[in-house]
């Protein structure tokens, strides 16, 4: 069973890999919001991550727990930058996603 460093150190790559994919131009900007939010919420990450590979937390309250921690995802950087607010909406929606989705590729 994979661990929950092993979790954040994927999760880091591909926070990294979504800011070069698809926020090239505020790259740098997209993964210190994206490493800000993981660090703000990794208390909660490391618990219901933890709950998950163990099976006591289903996919979708997973999901749905992430989805309430959207809004710590201040992105501040990007908003210096002059993202629209739909453009900071869209990246917080991706951020969220990749956490969820890196969860699931890890742990289940």
């Amino acid at each position: 069973m994979a661990d929950v460093a092993q979790f954040l150190d994927v999760l880091e790559k591909r926070l990294a890999e979504l800011a070069e994919q698809q926020w090239a131009a505020y790259r740098d900007a997209a993964i210190t919001d994206g490493t800000a939010f993981v660090d703000k919420t990794k208390a909660d990450l490391v618990r219901w991550a933890q709950l998950l590979a163990s099976g006591a937390l289903s996919k979708d309250d997973f999901a749905w727990l992430l989805q309430g921690k959207k809004e710590l995802a201040q992105l501040e950087a990007l908003e210096q930058a002059g993202l629209s607010c739909a453009r900071l909406e869209e990246f917080r929606n991706a951020l969220v996603g990749l956490v969820i989705d890196t969860a699931f590729s890890v742990f289940l």
